[in-house]
């Protein structure tokens, strides 16, 4: 990818970290259950570019359940493949006239706790609106929230952010 991978990782990491406080019921409470997905338009790429952080042990969960996979094993580059492709079918980013954009996996990568899905489509400009579908890890565990940051890269308030959980279909985002 094209873009600064440690700021968007430190970006992640302490959103994600806000989004799991922002959750936790208590000290003691249990790990929220808890996904970030954060979409930047690179205008210099003429790419949209997707980034989603999953717990691994969650992904794990979601692989052994879904993906006929025993024990699976995010170090290994053909289980962190199947979690892609798992994600492919349950993520979508659609343009307002019905258009679904056809998102390239890019691979996966494991980064301490956590498993990174990459993913990008090439467009010429920044759409008006998408509208986007985030079902992951929501068909394993039902109290599971996924927040998706849409960075438009313009202004102070470009960023749009989305929260999908329970039976939340697809979400309408102005950039």
């Amino acid at each position: 990818m094209t873009h600064d991978l440690n700021g968007r990782r430190q970006f992640l990491a302490l959103a994600g970290a806000g989004l799991l406080m922002g959750f936790a019921r208590t000290a003691n409470a249990h790990r929220a259950k808890a996904a970030l997905t954060l979409v930047t338009w690179n205008k210099a790429a003429g790419l949209l570019e997707i980034d989603h952080a999953l717990h691994a042990h969650d992904a794990e969960v979601a692989l052994s359940r879904t993906g006929g996979v025993g024990a699976p094993d995010l170090s290994r580059l053909e289980d962190q493949a199947r979690l892609a492709l798992y994600v492919e079918a349950r993520f979508a980013l659609t343009l307002p006239d019905g258009l679904t954009l056809p998102l390239k996996i890019l691979g996966a990568e494991l980064l301490g706790d956590n498993i990174h899905v990459y993913q990008e489509v090439p467009l010429t400009a920044l759409p008006a609106r998408l509208l986007v579908r985030n079902m992951i890890l929501r068909d394993i565990f039902p109290t599971q929230i996924n927040q998706v940051n849409v960075d438009t890269g313009r202004g102070p308030d470009r960023i749009r952010t989305l929260t999908f959980l329970g039976n939340d279909g697809e979400k309408d985002v102005a950039l």
